[in-house]
């Protein structure tokens, strides 16, 4: 079950002011993430990425922006809406089952050791939204920087 929908905005500033004067949305200050090993299927590049990021506070359903970068999976063609998250308790085996299933990989995050630990993927035969796998593994820490707003 979707526990957030992630929105790629112009600018953050202003994606979250939106959001939180149409839904009544608390938003965390933003931060600036840097995933060091991110497999941009989009432009075809990997490596490191820096986000611009923010969550908001409410549960259990959260929004979150993500300011646009680069040409890829974040560029301004996905400007909108941009993904419904899932927790994932297996994102190797999850992968495994997209290539089998033929669903478009757009993007992979790499842990330090090479495991998978996020996935971006869109149905072969629903067109849509696509949907990003978060390992479970990052659950305990997404989850306090969502109720504290500290990534520590």
């Amino acid at each position: 079950m979707p526990y957030h929908a992630g929105f790629v905005v112009a600018d953050i500033r202003e994606g979250i002011r939106d959001f939180e004067e149409r839904l009544g949305y608390t938003f965390n200050e933003p931060i600036s993430a840097r995933a060091e090993d991110m497999e941009d299927r989009i432009s075809g590049t990997r490596g490191p990425i820096d986000l611009w990021i923010s969550y908001t506070r409410e549960s259990p359903f959260r929004l979150e922006v993500i300011q646009t970068s680069g040409e890829g999976v974040y560029g301004r063609k996905y400007l909108g809406l941009h993904h419904l998250g899932i927790w994932e308790p297996d994102p190797e085996a999850r992968l495994h089952a997209l290539k089998k299933a033929a669903d478009p990989v757009d993007a992979i995050f790499r842990d330090a050791d090479g495991s998978v630990s996020i996935i971006y993927a869109r149905s072969a035969t629903i067109p849509g939204c696509r949907i990003e796998y978060v390992g479970d593994a990052a659950r305990p820490v997404l989850e306090h920087w969502f109720e504290t707003g500290s990534f520590a």
